[in-house]
């Protein structure tokens, strides 16, 4: 179970990644115009050649460029990062003007937290609020991996982002004066907060930057608030099991996916993410079922695809050999090529030499020698 999980976990780190590449303009953009956010949002439509990310990068640094320009062409970066993207932003943070630098922090977001934070620790004390708001947004969603100076350094900007996110949401300063106990429903009813008088968008965001920091019993106010609100955004039920999981409520948080996926049944990130917790609860049939709900769903998500490979080889080999295919057809990623040659070696598969050659085109040698001398392993056994 604990390498399921790992294994899981790994997934799901890569999926959040490439979530918040697509998300990481609404999330700090709720703090900006919808046409920004509609701008950042629309760039992850649909497939975006090279040449185009490679112009975006270009445009970025082109001085000649109005600012407004360089601006969106960084947000347009935010969900393909590169060595050549990477330059634009840092170049970007550096900027004269506030709206590039701000431009320049959304498209830092699918770098790793230990890149963005030497990158975006000092934007924390920018003289511009947009800016300093919009690097807290950033990296307060690895609070929980920081350490303990980094969380000492980031707490001044916090406070100041929830003063913002507050105000914004039209969220009293008063509301959590006194928190009371969460009882164990799910949705304790939001008399703490008036839903019809919230910004629906900034109180999710600073619902989620609650629970980010951690306070828990705060983010449950705003997110029972919120479905009241909306009970049929799927992203606050999302956000809602987020932030019981994080405090070990696994029941609670499968009880609050269930009811979502009651008025969403649809939404295939419902689905993944019932599987994901399924899985912390130790009930891996009913996860393979879940996730194998989410991939067909989503068709294209390559990670759900590779995710029921996981989860379906314990339980349906068949469907667990042609997951990892379809993740490999839809993504071409040399690590889900990787995961088809792994289970056909495992597997005895009649196509595993031809794997492993197309493999040895990519990978380094001792990666081919170690399936190899694995295939053999099999071969002694029977």
């Amino acid at each position: 179970m604990k390498k399921l999980l790992t294994v899981l976990t790994t997934a799901a780190l890569m999926t959040s990644q490439v979530y918040a590449a697509g998300t990481s303009a609404m999330n700090a953009s709720a703090i900006n115009t919808d046409s920004e956010q509609s701008q950042s949002t629309q760039s992850t439509a649909s497939p975006i050649s090279s040449e185009q990310v490679q112009q975006w990068v270009y445009t970025a640094q082109d001085k000649r460029q109005s600012d407004q320009a360089r601006a969106n062409a960084l947000r347009q970066l935010a969900p393909y990062p590169s060595q050549n993207s990477l330059v634009a932003v840092v170049r970007g943070l550096q900027d004269d003007n506030a709206i590039v630098r701000e431009a320049a922090v959304i498209a830092a977001e699918p770098y790793q937290f230990a890149n963005r934070w030497r990158m975006l620790a000092p934007l924390l004390t920018d003289p511009s609020q947009q800016v300093r708001v919009t690097a807290t947004t950033n990296l307060i969603r690895d609070f929980g991996n920081m350490s303990p100076a980094q969380q000492g350094t980031i707490e001044t900007a916090y406070q100041e982002l929830v003063v913002f996110l507050s105000a914004q949401a039209n969220v009293s300063s008063t509301t959590f004066d006194t928190v009371p106990e969460m009882p164990s429903d799910i949705v304790r009813g939001a008399d703490s907060v008036n839903p019809d008088s919230l910004n629906l968008k900034s109180a999710l965001l600073l619902a989620d930057v609650y629970r980010w920091h951690q306070e828990w019993d705060k983010a449950q106010v705003l997110y029972d608030s919120l479905i009241t609100a909306e009970p049929n955004n799927a992203q606050v039920w999302l956000s809602l099991s987020d932030n019981l999981r994080a405090q070990g409520k696994d029941k609670q948080a499968l009880e609050a996916l269930d009811k979502a996926i009651e008025r969403q049944p649809k939404e295939a990130n419902l689905y993944y993410s019932k599987s994901l917790t399924l899985v912390r609860l130790e009930q891996k049939i009913k996860a393979a079922d879940a996730i194998e709900i989410a991939a067909k769903m989503a068709e294209t998500n390559s990670y759900f695809w590779y995710l029921n490979g996981v989860l379906q080889e314990s339980v349906n080999i068949d469907k667990s050999v042609k997951s990892f295919e379809q993740a490999y057809l839809i993504s071409g990623a040399p690590e889900q090529l990787y995961a088809v040659c792994d289970i056909y070696v495992r597997t005895k598969n009649d196509k595993t030499e031809a794997c492993l050659d197309e493999l040895g085109k990519i990978a380094p040698d001792y990666v081919i020698a170690e399936l190899k001398t694995k295939a053999k392993g099999q071969v002694a056994s029977n």
